[in-house]
C-alpha cells in the first residue's frame, strides 16, 4: 500500500519511511520539504465515498472544525496535530514526531502483566493528559482510549496521540462505538446516538489501567472484565477499587474528572512524593527490568 502513495504530499510532507500498521492506518515518518529538521508521523486514513459534493461540504462544515480544535496543542503528554487534510481519497494527520514505542508493542514484547507500580505510573500520566485536554476551553475529549494511542517516549513521558479523529470520516457499523476502539469505549459511546465525554475517557482509563495487570485484551472480551484478583492476586484492593470505579456502567458512579482519577492514582503509587523529573527516571529502569522479570502473580 506504501508504494502507492506519492512520495511527497501537499508539496511539503516527504514520505521517508512506514513506521507501523494500525488498525485500519498507516502512519509514515515524514519530512518538511521547506524545513528538513522537522520531522512528523502522519497517520494515513482511506476515504469510501466521498466523491459527492454533499459529502465534501460535511467535512468542511463539520469535520474540520472538530479536528482545527485539537491543532498545535502543547502539552508534554500530548503529541501536537499540526496539520490535516484529504488528498487522493485518503485522509492525513500530520503529528509531531516522537521518538518512542506505542504501550501496545511494549506489552506484546512483554507478553505478560505489568507489575503494579509501572502500571501505576503509566495510568497516573495519562490521567493528567486527560485532565489537560478536559481543561481547555473548549473542552476536549481524547474519545479513543487504547494501548494503541499512547506513545511511551523516549523522555519517560507517556503521549497521548492521534485522537480518534480518524474514525469520524470512516464508516462504521451502525453498533460501533462513536470515536472509540471497541473493548475500551464506555456504554454510552456505542450505537448512532453514542457520545463522547471526560466520563468516556475516564471509562477508557480504567479498562487499560485493568489490561496492563492482567493482560487481557478488552477487544476479545468487549464489556466484560473479568476480577483483576482471580487473574493476578499480586494487585492491590486499592487498584483494584480505582479500575471498579472508573469503569462503572453508570457513568454518575464513577469518577467525576480525570483530575479526581489522578490524584486517586498517585495516593496509591510508590512514587508519590517524587518529583516529575524522578518519576520518568525511575519509569525507564523500572520498565527495562520488568521486560526480564518473570511474571509470577497470576494463577
Amino acid at each position: 500500500m506504501a508504494e502507492k502513495r506519492r512520495p511527497v504530499l501537499q508539496g511539503e510532507y516527504k514520505l521517508v519511511s512506514v513506521l507501523e500498521t494500525v488498525g485500519d492506518s498507516i502512519i509514515y515518518r515524514s519530512q518538511s520539504v521547506s524545513h528538513s529538521e522537522r520531522v512528523y508521523a502522519i497517520r494515513e486514513f482511506k476515504l469510501e465515498g466521498y466523491e459527492a459534493p454533499e459529502k465534501r461540504a460535511m467535512v468542511s462544515s463539520y469535520f474540520q472544525p472538530i479536528a482545527q480544535g485539537y491543532m498545535d496543542f502543547i502539552d508534554p503528554c500530548l503529541t501536537s496535530l499540526r496539520d490535516f487534510f484529504i488528498e487522493n481519497g485518503y485522509i492525513y494527520f500530520v503529528f509531531d514526531y516522537v521518538p518512542g514505542r506505542r504501550l501496545s508493542e511494549y506489552f506484546r514484547a512483554r507478553q505478560r502483566p505489568f507489575p503494579e507500580n509501572l502500571a501505576l505510573d503509566i495510568a497516573y500520566k495519562v490521567a493528567k493528559a486527560l485532565e489537560t485536554l478536559h481543561s481547555s476551553k473548549p473542552v476536549k475529549f481524547f474519545a479513543d482510549m487504547s494501548m494503541a494511542n499512547i506513545i511511551l517516549a523516549s523522555n519517560g513521558y507517556a503521549m497521548l496521540t492521534d485522537y480518534g479523529l480518524g474514525k469520524l470520516l470512516i464508516d462504521l457499523p451502525v453498533d460501533a462505538p462513536r470515536m472509540g476502539t471497541i473493548g475500551y469505549a464506555a456504554p454510552e459511546q456505542y450505537g448512532l446516538a453514542g457520545i463522547v465525554s471526560q466520563s468516556t475517557d475516564i471509562y477508557g482509563l480504567g479498562v487499560l489501567m485493568h489490561q496492563m495487570v492482567t493482560y487481557i485484551d478488552p477487544v476479545d472480551h468487549p464489556g466484560k472484565l473479568a476480577p483483576i484478583a482471580d487473574v493476578n492476586p499480586a494487585i492491590s484492593d486499592e487498584y483494584i477499587k480505582i479500575v471498579r470505579t472508573a469503569t462503572r456502567t453508570d457513568p454518575k458512579k464513577r469518577f467525576l474528572s480525570a483530575a479526581d482519577m489522578a490524584a486517586a492514582i498517585r495516593s496509591i503509587s510508590p512514587g508519590r512524593g517524587k518529583s516529575y523529573k524522578v518519576l520518568k527516571r525511575d519509569f525507564w529502569g523500572e520498565f527495562v527490568a520488568s521486560l526480564k522479570a518473570p511474571f509470577t502473580g497470576a494463577k
